[in-house]
């Protein structure tokens, strides 16, 4: 399973039988549509979804469920929003698994993560949480103590300020979030492949980042 990142929330995950396109929602931001017509769309959040990209989809994953993309597993949890009020549940947090390995997309969950999320994004391979803040998500304290609840062994972070996003609502620096999660950093690279067993991640959790595309 390998992992790119084209800004704001939105990353293409793929494997041999599946490509899925998470959040694309880039053509509204100053980028161009990333999903194509053979792969799947799954947005967190309505407010997120794009006419544009949903056209040239093949199908459209935006709510709770189960759900079997290819060789990719997919369960989606319904949870609240970063700017919700309480009560109210418009966020989708989605975990895919490929393989015996599972990689989490956080999305713009509010920092008071619920228990149902707790259990199934704990202990995930990778774990695709913002870290902007803003108002609009989580920030780099909320980023971290969430990370640190559900333990995963990578973490690659979203939704900060990158040049080509001309987001809604201004987002932090990544080194924010570095510097406050004080997580070891590997060299950026233009993607990641999730390998299971990996020895070298075990006990600690590291942080991937990873070039735009």
């Amino acid at each position: 399973m390998e992992i790119e990142y084209y800004g704001a929330n939105c990353f293409r995950i793929k494997t041999k039988e599946a490509n899925v396109v998470i959040d694309d929602n880039i053509a509204a931001l100053g980028g161009k549509v990333v999903a194509k017509g053979d792969e799947v769309l799954v947005y967190t959040s309505n407010s997120l979804s794009n006419e544009k990209a949903v056209a040239a989809s093949r199908l459209v994953l935006s709510s709770a469920g189960e759900y079997e993309v290819g060789d990719i597993s997919v369960t989606g949890i319904q949870t609240r929003g970063h700017m919700d009020e309480e009560g109210v549940q418009t966020a989708t947090v989605y975990q895919f698994m490929y393989k015996g390995t599972t990689v989490t997309v956080l999305g713009h969950i509010h920092p008071d993560v619920s228990d149902d999320v707790a259990e199934i994004a704990g202990g995930t391979d990778v774990l695709i949480v913002p870290v902007g803040g803003n108002g609009y998500t989580l920030d780099p304290v909320g980023a971290t103590k969430t990370i640190k609840n559900i333990e995963p062994d990578v973490v690659i972070p979203s939704q900060y300020d990158i040049p080509g996003m001309n987001y809604e609502v201004s987002a932090s620096p990544l080194e924010d979030f570095v510097k406050t999660s004080g997580l070891q950093q590997a060299v950026p690279s233009d993607s990641y492949k999730v390998d299971k067993p990996n020895a070298e991640l075990a006990g600690s959790t590291h942080l991937v980042i990873l070039n735009k595309k």
